[in-house]
This record gives structure tokens, C-alpha cells and sequence, in this order.
């Protein structure tokens, strides 16, 4: 028995019997209230979509690449699947904007904990898969391999071209009404390669992987890190401070029932507060200040905290890797780094960017002042 979902990325998704059952949970369903970019959507109003059909995506770009691979095990593509699946089961409320309030945690030991202790893994246990299996469902998902093999497996979903990444990319790119995230990818599955157990890309294919790298860099220098996006992420957490326990967010059950609309629900109750009014009534801070260089950021800041109260001001350091791990190009039967054959990655910086917000009626007065300290910044 099967299912079909109709998903604007990939045409139509097939789902198995027991993949419907972990989907059908209570658990899983909650993802449907979790937005995949927290509040993004306050700025790039169709961003709408959320953890719920990203996760349901990356099972099946998993399994195609587990295909592109030549892997022929069906059991362990089952595996492989259920890993996709439930790779952000433990997702807080608003995705990673609110991961920092689980305390030494991530989201990821949260989910490790739901497949391995929790009620999904009880779901699994009843559709006959055993613990052994369980437990390497949650390795997998998690990037916790132990041996080359899980490596292997594991970087089909969490790897650095691997099924999150390439599905999150098209999908916010689709969702936001931007075209930077979207890249060949059928043409990068049709030249992946499996070359001494390493997952490589054939290099008459290394246009597509530039572009999937560059589609990534923009994704984060113009959605991700957003200006309005960012600041908003701050008043986010402010609200929700404002409005829970945090201990709320530290305990896997209550975790587990939270969504984006309880959070909002009960803080709408009070619309007058400031709180509010900062979040989505368009009362947010204003940037004042831009830079790439973090000592002219502290040089700003201390400036900045020497004139004015604490409470008018924010700051945000915002940095993100061109690559995260090396990437393996199969060229004329030898193995080399993506880096040593492109000029267009080896030449890439890694983003930084440093951000100073203030209330918004102080917004020209602070300007004004940092110009004539000879603070202008970079864009």
C-alpha cells in the first residue's frame, strides 16, 4: 500500500505504508505548524511553507541520489528514507531561529532522542523495524555515523550536497519568489559518482555544482540574513521571553507539542504590548550600520554603548561558510578537491556580516553621528 502527495518540487511523491504511519503522528503532523523560516515570511510574504513537506522532500531527493549512487539494498534504503523523513522531527517552534533557547541542546538531540526513546521510534518498533535499525535511523539522520559506510549513507541526507541542503535551497528559493536557490539538479544526481566509498561529482558536471554553491551563498546573504529577517529573529526571542518559560523549551514532551501558532496565539492576546507591535506591526528596529569587518563592528559598538541605552540598540553578527566540508570531484579517474579545480569557489568568501539596529525614531540621528566619525560602513 502507498500513498501519493502532489509537492511543487518534485511532481508527485510516493510514500510507503509505514512511512505513512510516522507522517499520520501526531508528531510529524506537528511539523505542518512549523514555519521552514521562522518569520521570514513577515518579509517575503508567500514564505509560507514548512518543516512538514521540506521533510517529506528530502526523503525522496534522498532516495534518488541513494539511486544515483548505485546502491541496490532495499532495506537500507528503507532506512535511508525514514532518516530523510525525520531528519527535523525535533525542530523548535520556528525552526533555528528559537534553537537557541534548548539550552545545550540542538535540534537534533532532541529528534535523536524522539527516534531512539521516544514515541516515533514506538511507531517504528510496530512496523517492524528492530532497535538496531531504529538507532541507525537516527545515526543517520543526525550525521552520528560510526564507521565509513554510515559516512556514506549519512552524507546522502546531511552532506554537504546532500538531500537537505538541495531541498531546502529549490524549496525557499520557490517559496520566497526568488530564483537564487534553483540549480540543475537532476543533472548533479545524473553525475554523482561513488569512487572508493566517497560520494564525488564527475567533473563535466562542475558548472551545476558551482551553481548549487552560489545559489547557496545568495540564499544566505539575501534571504537568510535578511536585514528585516534578522532583526525580527531577535524580536522573536525577545517575545517569547517576554511571553514563556523557557524551561518549556527544555523538556522533549512539552517540546514536542509546542507550534508557531500557540507562540502567537497567546502573544496576540495582548496586541498593544511592544513586544507585538515589533514583531508584526512593522515597529521593528532600523539597521543603522553595515559592515564586513568585525573590528570595525566593535569599534561601532562600543561607540554606540557609550551614547545611547542598552535598550535601543541591537546588534547581530551573521557568518556562514562558502563550504562547510570538503566536496570530492572525480576527474580523469583521480580524486580532487572541488576547490582546486574551480576558480569560482576557491575564490568565494565565506559571508560575514556585522549589523547594528536601532529604535526606529533614533534611526537618521544614529546615522548621522556614525558619518561623522567616519563610520560608513560596507553594503
Amino acid at each position: 500500500m502507498f500513498k501519493d502527495f502532489s509537492d511543487p518540487i518534485y511532481g508527485f511523491v510516493r510514500v510507503e505504508d509505514h512511512e505513512l504511519k510516522v507522517i499520520d503522528s501526531v508528531y510529524f503532523q506537528r511539523l505542518r505548524y512549523i514555519k521552514q523560516l521562522g518569520v521570514a515570511y513577515l518579509v517575503f510574504p508567500s514564505a509560507h511553507h514548512t518543516r512538514f513537506e521540506h521533510s517529506i522532500g528530502v526523503m525522496e531527493l534522498a532516495t534518488r541520489i541513494y539511486n544515483s549512487l548505485g546502491l541496490k539494498d532495499k532495506r537500507l534504503l528503507q532506512i535511508v528514507r525514514l532518516a530523510g523523513l525525520l531528519h527535523d522531527i525535533g525542530h523548535p517552534p520556528f525552526s533555528h531561529t528559537t534553537e537557541v533557547l534548548l539550552g545545550d541542546k540542538s535540534h537534533e538531540d532532541v529528534g535523536y532522542k524522539a527516534i531512539t526513546e521516544g514515541p516515533v521510534g514506538e511507531i517504528l518498533k510496530r512496523e517492524g523495524f528492530s532497535y538496531d535499525e531504529i538507532e541507525l535511523i537516527a545515526r543517520l539522520a543526525f550525521k552520528r555515523y560510526k564507521d565509513d559506510q554510515e559516512k556514506l549513507l549519512s552524507g546522502i541526507i546531511t552532506g554537504e550536497f546532500g538531500a537537505d541542503r538541495m531541498d531546502y535551497l529549490r524549496r525557499d528559493a520557490y517559496f520566497c519568489g526568488t530564483h537564487y536557490g534553483f540549480f540543475d539538479y537532476e543533472r548533479l544526481l545524473n553525475h554523482i559518482d561513488l569512487i572508493e566509498g566517497k560520494k564525488t561529482v564527475n567533473i563535466s558536471a562542475i558548472r551545476t555544482l558551482e551553481s548549487f554553491f552560489l545559489g547557496r551563498y545568495f540564499m544566505y546573504a539575501q534571504i537568510y540574513f535578511h536585514k528585516v529577517v534578522r532583526i525580527l529573529n531577535i524580536h522573536l526571542l525577545e517575545l517569547i521571553e517576554k511571553f514563556f518559560r523557557r524551561d518549556q523549551f527544555l523538556n522533549m514532551n512539552s517540546l514536542m507539542s509546542i507550534t508557531d501558532g500557540e507562540l502567537l496565539g497567546v502573544a496576540l492576546k495582548d496586541p498593544d504590548n511592544i513586544y507585538i507591535k515589533r514583531l508584526i506591526g512593522r515597529e521593528h528596529f532600523r539597521e543603522v550600520f553595515s559592515t564586513n569587518s568585525y573590528e570595525e563592528f566593535q569599534e561601532v559598538k562600543k561607540e554606540l554603548i557609550s551614547r545611547y541605552e542598552p535598550d535601543v540598540l541591537r546588534f547581530d553578527v551573521a557568518r556562514k561558510k562558502v563550504m562547510d566540508d570538503d566536496v570530492l570531484i572525480s576527474k580523469n579517474g583521480t580524486l580532487v578537491s572541488l576547490r582546486e579545480v574551480s576558480d569560482i569557489i576557491s575564490h568565494l568568501k565565506d559571508i560575514e556580516i556585522y549589523r547594528v539596529y536601532a529604535e526606529k525614531s533614533l534611526k537618521d540621528e544614529i546615522r548621522k553621528l556614525l558619518v561623522s566619525k567616519g563610520y560608513h560602513g560596507k553594503p
